[in-house]
């Protein structure tokens, strides 16, 4: 089976199908974290991971206009959900590059250390004075983490959502 039918944006795409390549989506999105290893970072920075994102969000996007088509629906929505998506991916960059030491940015701030280890290093301190709630700063972490991967959540249960979608046997007539 070649790829190009595949990621042709006027197809449609069946059920079935849909959910085995928005899950090879997912689990290259997953794996292409690794794209943000320190080792990888300092040879080559986050180029790599970038292009990789690039290219899986458009393939998201074929992916579920495909599916809209085929279900009868419209598929403006799924623009609006990769554009979340990909602000995260941009942020997520942007903090890698900018607690990477060796870009120079982090020397800036006084520290090659990175603000995470801050974290760890606070989170540490507390657990040895015998009170590891860090307070204010713990809330602030826990609603970091909640908005970094709210994208993901969002981008999963829109693909849950147009996955349950039936086809339109009106509209996937020649």
């Amino acid at each position: 089976m070649s790829p190009l039918p595949l990621l042709a944006q006027q197809s449609r795409l069946a059920r079935g199908s849909f959910v085995l390549a928005a899950i090879t989506v997912y689990v290259l999105s997953l794996a292409s974290q690794t794209l943000l290893s320190a080792p990888v970072v300092a040879q080559v920075g986050v180029a790599p991971f970038v292009l990789v994102q690039i290219a899986l969000i458009w393939v998201w996007i074929v992916l579920h206009m495909r599916r809209l088509r085929d279900a009868g629906r419209p598929n403006g929505l799924v623009i609006g959900v990769a554009l979340i998506y990909a602000l995260e991916v941009v942020l997520l960059t942007l903090l890698v590059w900018i607690l990477n030491p060796n870009t120079g940015i982090s020397d800036f701030a006084g520290s090659t250390a990175g603000v995470f280890h801050l974290f760890v290093i606070l989170y540490l301190f507390g657990a040895i004075t015998g009170d590891p709630n860090l307070g204010a700063l713990q809330l602030w972490l826990m609603g970091f983490a909640v908005l970094m991967f709210l994208p993901v959540v969002i981008a999963i249960l829109f693909s849950l959502w147009v996955a349950t979608r039936p086809s339109n046997n009106a509209t996937s007539a020649p």
